[in-house]
């Protein structure tokens, strides 16, 4: 007996062994391990070692070069995890982050400064000093203000310091706009840095560029900036009119007397402006203008949100825009909900195929009469090779509705150029044109073909209206790999059945794979699409048999074979419910 339970107290030892042993505090890995992984290991792994070489804070001295050499990483977690990392080592990382900043490189590899100076600011009086020295004696070049921007807010007391002098205030402004624009920045953060500059328009473009919020109040004063004679203020105004937009169209004498100026910025800007005048809101972002892509002001409207309250046809569009997601009645309840599902397998009939010109009555003065001074710099442009610009000018014509035969044989002569953007430009251009263009139709036609071009080239043929250029927009779209673009399936929108004859099957085949838009195309073919919207009802997703539902409803009489299937859906939500006996009383 007692050998037994020696026996039993061994086995009992034995095994409460293993979850001790395994229970045991795990060595810490050391700072070479850390660094090898830090240099070779997977992102989430590198990051977690820089997190943990900032952990140990001095200690971690050795790694200062591998950490640094992350500084120069894509990955913007990374770049933090081992600026703070930097920091937290402290003296023994300032030197070397010092000799970066001066050189811009470690071990021949490039190092970009910006997270070298956000290290440096961190790192005391030393740190600053460095950093500020640098700034006094390096030239003001691109790669200063790409620094300034880099150091995010920290930037700004920088830029608002070169921005007070003359050789280095057109930069730093449209650095400042570009800081500005990477999110919501205000009024109040930046008057401890204007407190003092003593030029009050200077205070004024500043504060434009930062809280990127000029006002209609502001055109006059704006005018009197482009119109005078210090560059900083006439590009930043010039910017402002473009935010503006048709706000602002009394400057606009002003703004075409610029696009001649003698900086290539500013005359893009000046360009990218007019298009401006005949928006409701800013111009349309362009990669040659600093800070336009910024986000458009909330719209007035609505008390709550400051946006404006959307038209039925434009929830109809939204309901159906992101095809193959669910799109349903979730969230929408009472008539609205009905209403909007009532309208959506036929939303090609509430929205334009081509976006519509503009109405030149409407327009200022000055943006018509500047047709010829536009017409001038798009070829101009173009045949230096300047595109950028020349593609400004052009949209600027679109724009204004330009449809004069000037207008026409630039845009027909660009149709061939190897530049894509001004193909696309030329393509925006003979879509205001429309049918005018109908010499240039086999050539638009070729354009469908490429990926860049094919949805305004549809645009262009759509416009054109004979039968060869609707034929020849369904056989791209029959051609095109996946889910084709919903602007050509808008230019597409309104063709009749025989035009959309050819792409019976390829519709079929969409709305099959979940692309519930293709629903609006299949109704145009009536009775031959029953099945398809048929064999939908039995869908385990409520979104595709609301979708199929409905369509039967719009088909009428013609869907009658496939009422017993309609009258077995047992839908679970009441507006579902609601939906499916509407279209059963509509098909009855």
């Amino acid at each position: 007996m007692r050998s037994a339970l020696l026996v039993v107290l061994a086995l009992s030892l034995s095994l409460l062994s293993a979850p001790l042993a395994s229970a045991a505090p795990q060595k810490k890995p050391s700072v070479d391990q850390l660094v090898e992984t830090l240099e070779g290991g997977a992102l989430d792994e590198r990051i977690a070692s820089a997190q943990a070489l900032g952990a140990l804070g001095r200690k971690a001295a050795s790694a200062t070069p591998a950490l640094i050499r992350c500084l120069a990483a894509p990955e913007a977690p990374l770049v933090d995890a081992s600026v703070t990392a930097l920091v937290s080592i402290g003296g023994k990382a300032r030197d070397p982050l010092v000799g970066v900043l001066e050189s811009g490189a470690l071990d021949g590899a490039e190092i970009p400064r910006g997270p070298v100076g956000r290290a440096l600011l961190q790192m005391g009086k030393k740190g600053v000093r460095a950093v500020e020295a640098y700034v006094d004696a390096a030239p003001p070049d691109a790669e200063l203000y790409r620094l300034f921007e880099e150091l995010g807010e920290a930037g700004a007391g920088y830029l608002v310091e070169a921005a007070k002098r003359p050789d280095r205030a057109v930069e730093a402004l449209r650095s400042l706009r570009r800081l500005g624009a990477r999110e919501a920045r205000s009024a109040e953060a930046l008057q401890p840095l204007t407190r003092k500059v003593d030029d009050e328009d200077l205070v004024r473009a500043i504060g434009y560029a930062w809280t990127q919020a000029p006002t209609r109040e502001d055109v006059e004063r704006l005018r009197g900036w482009i119109e005078g004679d210090r560059p900083e203020l006439v590009d930043t105004a010039l910017w402002c009119v473009g935010i503006l937009g048709r706000d602002a169209t009394v400057a606009a004498a002003a703004v075409l007397a610029r696009v001649g100026d003698e900086d290539p910025t500013t005359r893009a800007t000046a360009l990218w402006a007019l298009t401006g005048l005949v928006a409701d809101g800013p111009a349309a972002p362009n990669p040659a203008v600093p800070a336009s892509a910024r986000p458009a002001p909330a719209e007035k409207g609505d008390k709550n949100t400051g946006k404006r309250k959307r038209t039925v046809e434009e929830e109809v569009f939204t309901l159906w825009r992101d095809a193959a997601k669910p799109l349903g009645y979730r969230g929408r309840v009472g008539d609205r909900a009905r209403e909007l599902w009532a309208l959506a397998p036929t939303w090609t009939g509430q929205i334009e195929s081509v976006p519509q010109p503009p109405d030149r009555k409407l327009l200022p003065k000055a943006l018509l009469d500047a047709e010829p001074k536009l017409l001038e710099v798009a070829r101009t442009r173009a045949g230096d090779g300047s595109s950028a610009e020349a593609a400004l000018a052009s949209r600027a014509l679109t724009a204004s509705g330009a449809t004069s035969e000037a207008a026409l044989e630039l845009w027909a002569t660009w149709l061939a150029s190897d530049d894509v953007s001004l193909r696309l430009e030329a393509l925006l251009g003979l879509r205001v044109i429309g049918r005018g263009a109908i010499a240039h139709e086999e050539t638009v036609v070729a354009l469908l073909d490429d990926d860049v071009t094919r949805t305004a080239a549809a645009q262009v043929l759509t416009a054109i209206g004979t039968p060869t250029s609707w034929s020849a927009v369904v056989s791209a779209f029959i051609a095109a790999d996946g889910k084709p673009p919903l602007a050509l399936l808008s230019a597409m929108g309104r063709y009749d059945a025989g035009a959309l004859a050819p792409a019976h099957d390829r519709f079929r085949e969409l709305y099959h794979q979940g692309h519930y838009v293709m629903a609006a195309f299949l109704l145009r073919f009536g009775d031959a699409a029953v099945d398809d919207f048929a064999h939908e009802l039995t869908s385990g997703l409520a979104d595709r048999r609301l979708v199929a539902a409905e369509s039967l409803g719009h088909l009428g009489a013609a869907a009658k074979p496939a009422l017993p299937k309609l009258q077995k859906l047992n839908e679970r939500h009441p507006i579902a419910q609601q939906l499916v006996r509407d279209a059963i009383a509509r098909i009855k």
